[in-house]
């Protein structure tokens, strides 16, 4: 069922053609390496999502003051800010109520002062319970508090019988460990290992903090009796607050990353709560409990419980001794479990400089008027026909990111489902699958053929895509110029360092890039051809002046393909050209 954020659409759009067709580039403008500098862009963790400052340059080049951006695909909003920062309106639409939690979120006016009051009046009621559901002792007898509690598996060695602790007697090698007592390498891939396991997640190591907060912190090894006092404390605070509403909801097994057993690290079937250490698993209960129960200001809550959800990889059992992975599920057998209220806390100051951020450049709180979000399929839209000035959407690209199951981790604590049936995507492992490129296709085709009728006759639309799969980007090639009827304008490469896309020299996968087409108006005519002829040949001699690597060569392809219209050939078809045409050491190529 469609939900409506801010308002509904009637009166939103301008009688005016507020479409244009000034779009300049230069494509050393379109890198994304400031992003990390960004506050906003720094703040908020969303698969693959694109860093807003080059979504302006589109907006500005293909709409007027005043005209309507839309995007279906919205995720965690870029498009909208980027509208917003360039005096457009803006209809965000998506399926994710993750999603639409982070957009509304980010765009709603949140007054600062009255939210630093709440999150005060918050930490200061919980902070003496959840701290003492980590209280430990420094090492000189004070009292101090678990801020990251290094956890590891263990196992029997096959060899002497003692045991080795994972954490710290790695060799560098993949699931290879070293027994610390007599050396022998295990590789706890293996069954025969796997059997030997005795314990998963002992806790192992501690940084503490002083609970005074005076003097520094400091790092040892867990004892019997910091095991003895947190069990304690555990009971204590769970027979107190153990009832309380923790998610129920299952994590979906492993769509689009098949593999045997499921997700690694925990059972198929675990629920969302499984995730989290028992300790922080409490706390977050609390937490969230406070939130949603203690704090009366609609907004205010909202952004509280946003925060919230940012708070949870960072404080769930998925994380590495340094970062974590966000594209899968993982349970990692070596790994740091970190304090809630630390990574709240940190979670509420990023958050809330990049809000401050925003609101600085743009006046949310007499925005709205200018705001649509929308939860619905972007197969079917409530937009009317010919209404919108310009279309820039960044959409899954086949099963690269499977982004309904990985976002009910955290829609979960929000008390809502993903729609994983509805979802435009499919398994890693398509290209095994008879049909499952078409059927990817068919989703796409219902979904941008629903934005170009929503799309103004002379507007633009623009597509950030990325895929290693040439099948892909012919069917989207094939979508957009024959079967919708757009006009190919440009295509822009992207270098692109965010989540799930790494788009570098030597990397894995080819160009990250924004397509930009354009709706004929009525009576206007579009070549709908594919070229014929070789391809390679379209390669001019001057690209050569330097060695390039497969995935250079393999991008500048799809970009040629893409401005010429040729059909775009396999990898297998690159590299037996290749093989033909240059010389190679095996890593980079030059043609003789």
């Amino acid at each position: 069922m469609e939900k409506a954020f801010f308002s509904e659409l009637d009166g939103f759009f301008a009688a005016d053609d507020l479409t244009f067709d000034g779009f300049n580039f230069n494509s050393e403008d379109f890198s994304d390496k400031q992003r990390m500098v960004n506050p906003i862009f720094k703040a908020i963790g969303y698969p693959s999502k694109i860093f807003y400052e080059n979504i302006r340059k589109y907006v500005s080049g293909y709409t007027k003051a005043g005209g309507v951006v839309l995007d279906s695909c919205a995720g965690s909003g870029s498009t909208g800010i980027a509208a917003l920062l360039e005096g457009r309106k803006t209809i965000l639409i998506d399926n994710s109520p993750l999603a639409i939690n982070m957009e509304y979120n980010l765009l709603n006016y949140v007054d600062l002062k009255k939210l630093e009051k709440t999150y005060k009046s918050c930490v200061a009621k919980l902070s003496p319970i959840i701290n003492d559901i980590y209280y430990t002792k420094m090492s000189d007898g004070s009292d101090g508090v678990a801020d990251v509690i290094i956890a590891s598996n263990v196992y029997t060695c096959p060899a002497c019988g003692e045991e080795i602790v994972l954490y710290k007697n790695e060799t560098g090698k993949r699931s290879k460990y070293k027994c610390s007592s007599c050396g022998q390498i295990i590789n706890i891939a293996q069954q025969a290992i796997k059997d030997l396991q005795i314990d998963k997640r002992r806790p192992v190591e501690v940084k503490i903090v002083p609970l005074s907060r005076k003097g520094g912190r400091e790092t040892r090894a867990i004892t019997d009796q910091d095991k003895v006092v947190w069990e304690e404390k555990y009971n204590k605070y769970n027979n107190l607050y153990g009832d309380l509403w923790a998610p129920s909801e299952q994590i979906v097994y492993n769509r689009c990353y098949p593999r045997v057993g499921g997700w690694p690290g925990f059972p198929i079937h675990s629920p969302v709560s499984a995730l989290f250490p028992k300790g922080n698993l409490l706390a977050l209960k609390i937490l969230n409990n406070y939130i949603e129960n203690e704090i009366e200001d609609v907004d205010i809550r909202a952004f509280m419980k946003f925060i919230f959800t940012e708070t949870l990889f960072r404080t769930s059992s998925r994380l590495f001794t340094g970062s974590g992975i966000k594209n899968v599920y993982h349970i990692p057998p070596v790994g740091k479990e970190q304090n809630v209220l630390t990574v709240f806390a940190r979670k509420y100051r990023d958050i809330t400089k990049a809000k401050s951020y925003l609101q600085d450049q743009v006046d949310l709180k007499n925005n709205a008027k200018n705001i649509r979000i929308i939860q619905t399929d972007a197969k079917k839209i409530s937009v009317p026909d010919n209404s919108v000035d310009y279309v820039f959407i960044d959409p899954p690209y086949g099963g690269m990111v499977p982004y309904a199951e990985l976002n009910l981790f955290y829609s979960a604590w929000l008390h809502e489902k993903e729609d994983l049936k509805g979802e435009i995507i499919i398994p890693m492992d398509f290209e095994k699958k008879d049909g499952y490129v078409e059927k990817w296709g068919a989703y796409i085709e219902a979904a941008f053929g629903e934005a170009v009728r929503t799309l103004k006759p002379g507007g633009h639309f623009t597509v950030a895509f990325h895929s290693t799969f040439s099948n892909i980007w012919n069917e989207l090639k094939d979508i957009m110029t024959r079967r919708l009827g757009l006009e190919f304008v440009n295509i822009v490469e992207n270098e692109r360092g965010t989540t799930f896309h790494t788009n570098h020299i030597n990397d894995t996968n080819p160009v990250s890039a924004f397509i930009t087409y354009r709706k004929p108006r009525n009576g206007e005519k579009t070549e709908q051809q594919v070229k014929k002829g070789n391809i390679f040949e379209e390669l001019p001699e001057s690209y050569w002046n330097k060695e390039r690597s497969f995935r250079e060569v393999q991008s500048e392809i799809i970009v040629i393909a893409n401005e010429l219209n040729y059909e775009i050939p396999s990898e297998k078809e690159i590299l037996n050209w290749l093989k033909c045409n240059c010389e190679t050491d095996g890593e980079r190529f030059n043609k003789r």
